[in-house]
C-alpha cells in the first residue's frame, strides 16, 4: 500500500498510538483479510464470527508490521435484499502495549455501524 492510501484512509488516536483504517468494499476487505491472515504468527490465532439474519461479522487479532505490532480488526459480510454481498470493516493497528486500546477502537466502529 503506497503513503498516499494511508494518508486518505486512516485515523489516528491519541497521538498516534492507534492508527484506524476504514475498508468500505469488497477489494479492500478481501486484501486485508488475506493480508492479515497470512502474518498470523501463532497458527492457533483464531477469528470470532457471528452471525445474523443476513449478515456475518468477523473478528480477530493479527501481528501485523514489527515484532509488536497488532491489528485488531473486524470485517461485516451483509447481503441486501437483492442478494448482492456487501462487504466494509476497519482495522487497529498498534504497538502491543496499547492492543486494549485498539480493542476499544474496534468495539466501537463495531457500536456504531
Amino acid at each position: 500500500m503506497n503513503a498516499d492510501y494511508w494518508e486518505k484512509r486512516t485515523v489516528l488516536i491519541r497521538d498516534a498510538a492507534v492508527r484506524m483504517l476504514s475498508l468500505s468494499g469488497s477489494e479492500e476487505v478481501d486484501y486485508w483479510r488475506n493480508e492479515l491472515k497470512s502474518n498470523r504468527r501463532n497458527s492457533r490465532e483464531i477469528e470470532l464470527m457471528t452471525w445474523v439474519e443476513k449478515a456475518v461479522t468477523l473478528r480477530g487479532r493479527a501481528h501485523y508490521g514489527g515484532m509488536n505490532e497488532v491489528a485488531e480488526y473486524v470485517f461485516q459480510f451483509n447481503r441486501s435484499s437483492e442478494g448482492k454481498l456487501l462487504k466494509c470493516g476497519a482495522i487497529a493497528f498498534s504497538k502491543s502495549e496499547d492492543g486494549a486500546l485498539a480493542r476499544q477502537v474496534i468495539d466501537r466502529y463495531v457500536a456504531h455501524t
